[in-house]
C-alpha cells in the first residue's frame, strides 16, 4: 500500500477530528457548563488512528503487520503533532494572543514541559497503535458480516 496515502488520509481526518472536538468542546462548555477537558483532545487521536485501520483492510490489505502499524503509529503522531502546533498557532493569531505564542515557545526551554511533552507523546503512539489494530480488526469483521450475507 501506498503509505502516503495512509498519512495524506490520515492528516485530512486528523484535521477534521481536532476542529470537530474544539467545536463540541465549546458548545458543551457553553450550553452545558461543563468542561470535558483534555478527552476532546485523545478522542481526536482515537478517530484518525482507527480510520487508517479500517482504510488499510478496506484497500485489500488485510491485518496490518505488526511492523507496519507500530512505524505508522510514529509517524501519526509526528503528523498530529505538526497539526497540533499548527492550529494552535493559528488561533493564537485569529485571537491576537500572540503573546501566548511567545509563552508557549519559551516553555520548551524548561525541562519539566519537556518531559510532559515527550509521556504524552509516548501516550498517543500507544493510543494510536492500539486504535489502528482496533480500526483493522472491526473492518474485518464487517467485511466477514458482508460476505457471509452474500452467501446462499
Amino acid at each position: 500500500m501506498d503509505k502516503s496515502y495512509l498519512i495524506k488520509r490520515y492528516a485530512v481526518v486528523s484535521l477534521i477530528a481536532m476542529i470537530g472536538m474544539a467545536v463540541l468542546s465549546y458548545l458543551i462548555e457553553v450550553f452545558l457548563n461543563h468542561d470535558i477537558g483534555s478527552v476532546s483532545g485523545m478522542i481526536a487521536v482515537f478517530i484518525p488512528a482507527m480510520d487508517a485501520g479500517q482504510t488499510y483492510v478496506r484497500r485489500g490489505h488485510g491485518k496490518p503487520a505488526n511492523g507496519f502499524a507500530w512505524k505508522m503509529s510514529f509517524i501519526f503522531m509526528i503528523v498530529n503533532l505538526v497539526i497540533g502546533v499548527l492550529l494552535t498557532s493559528l488561533l493564537f493569531a485569529v485571537m491576537g494572543a500572540s503573546e501566548m505564542l511567545v509563552l508557549l515557545i519559551g516553555a520548551m526551554e524548561n525541562p519539566v514541559f519537556m518531559i510532559v511533552l515527550a509521556v504524552m507523546m509516548l501516550v498517543g503512539v500507544l493510543v494510536t497503535r492500539l486504535f489502528i489494530g482496533l480500526g483493522a480488526k472491526n473492518q474485518l469483521k464487517l467485511e466477514e458480516k458482508l460476505a457471509a450475507k452474500k452467501q446462499p
